[in-house]
């Protein structure tokens, strides 16, 4: 067998099983803990009636910014093809060399020794491959995907827009003074209620981008552990009342508007996301090439639903091997089953949190409040207070707490003074 019938024949379906087997892939927190459900489809498009079933929302998909509106009683013949991600690598006439010294006679030594130098090849295509998809998933999480797209040399985008996705606005952030874990169960609880009146139920997953993430576990810290609730940091993982917040903090590789390229948070770093997983779906559709065949190389296999597939082609000019590969990933996500909620502006840092007695007096008139004492109180506590007091106030919920606080201790101290 000669080198170039070698490297022609090597690039089968069991190559890349082989690779998969033995590589660590690409790490991405939304695609293995969202994204578990991976389908393969025999046909290089996806019937928007199979969309609906899965995502239960008749989505808005265009490239290049021109959008096309789908009606529902069409949804059985609309097909919609995925984004290709297809790459391409070289072997150049000096390498080609190089291998042929490897190879030498073609024994087994020689080889594995081509083999090696191919297998990196792939790898790095693999690796490029997998980045794309993760980002994708990524996007689709927020409801809608909008990605760079190289279509025949011209820089276009590739949206879907799968519809916008349940938001919930938490009344206390959770790096407020005041903010308690019971604060961030009634955040989870609300979110989850949202999901589950939207008509999905089962055990939700909770994404923390990296500031909320670092809020919760700091609330978690300054609590003391008689009144944490169970709630355990373990990694990148907290866990409290039957729920686990995993940290998201991935980036990925896009361009902005004006074709620069950028570096972009898989999740926005102040937020929560939750999502019921069982409602999300990764569509791989065949590849459209005739060569994907398995190790028989006569193609019998061709046009099959593979997750990454390579191949190799002869270019004249410069000479060259060259090496394309082709994957096409789908992710389909139903966005009434997220819920996204900002719950931070910070990293979250605080000092230790102090519960204050439930009855520390029998009478809100006899106690002196202090600063640190009030700011323990919610604002709504405190102008309760105030009322009792007779306090004539002018800061209202609507204001801020050090407001609130301050206006108060004012009032506090007058009337003491009065008192004396």
């Amino acid at each position: 067998m000669t080198l170039l019938e070698f490297i022609t024949n090597y690039f089968t379906l069991a190559l890349v099983t082989k690779l998969v087997e033995r590589r660590t892939p690409v790490s991405s927190t939304i695609f293995e803990r969202v994204f578990t459900n991976r389908v393969p489809r025999g046909t290089s498009r996806i019937s928007l009636a199979d969309i609906l079933r899965v995502t239960k929302s008749m989505p808005v998909i265009s490239r290049g910014g021109q959008a096309i509106p789908l009606e529902r009683s069409k949804a059985a013949i609309t097909l919609i093809e995925p984004l290709a991600i297809r790459l391409s690598d070289s072997i150049k006439g000096s390498t080609m060399n190089d291998l042929r010294v490897m190879y030498g006679a073609g024994g087994e030594n020689g080889q594995a020794a081509v083999a090696s130098e191919l297998d990196r090849m792939v790898l790095r295509l693999m690796t490029s491959t997998e980045l794309t998809r993760n980002a994708l998933c990524a996007q689709a999480l927020t409801g809608k995907i909008d990605y760079m797209m190289d279509s025949e040399g011209v820089k276009e985008r590739y949206v879907i827009d799968y519809g916008a996705t349940q938001t919930y606005t938490p009344t206390t952030a959770l790096d407020d003074q005041g903010a308690t874990l019971v604060t961030l169960s009634n955040i989870l609880s609300d979110m989850r209620k949202k999901i589950n009146t939207a008509g999905y139920s089962g055990r939700p997953m909770v994404l923390a981008g990296r500031n909320a993430f670092s809020t919760i576990a700091n609330l978690v810290m300054a609590t003391d552990e008689t009144a944490r609730m169970g709630a355990k940091i373990d990694g990148e993982t907290i866990r409290i009342l039957g729920y686990e917040i995993t940290l998201v903090d991935d980036t990925y590789n896009d361009t902005d508007a004006g074709g620069k390229d950028v570096v972009k948070e898989s999740m926005d770093p102040n937020s929560l996301c939750m999502v019921m997983a069982d409602a999300m779906e990764l569509d791989y559709c065949a590849i459209d090439d005739f060569d994907v065949n398995d190790d028989s190389g006569v193609g019998d296999s061709s046009l099959v639903a593979t997750p990454f597939f390579t191949k190799t082609i002869r270019i004249q000019d410069p000479s060259a091997i060259q090496v394309i590969s082709e994957s096409k990933p789908m992710p389909l996500v139903a966005s009434q089953a997220i819920c996204w909620a900002t719950v931070t502006s910070s990293d979250g840092a605080r000092t230790k949190y102090v519960i204050a007695p439930t009855v520390e007096v029998t009478s809100t008139e006899a106690k002196v409040y202090t600063e640190s004492s009030l700011n323990a109180l919610t604002k709504a506590k405190i102008l309760e207070i105030a009322t009792e007091r007779g306090y004539e106030m002018t800061k209202t919920s609507d204001d801020t707490k050090s407001d609130i606080v301050t206006e108060f201790l004012a009032l506090q101290a007058a009337v003491n003074g009065e008192e004396e």
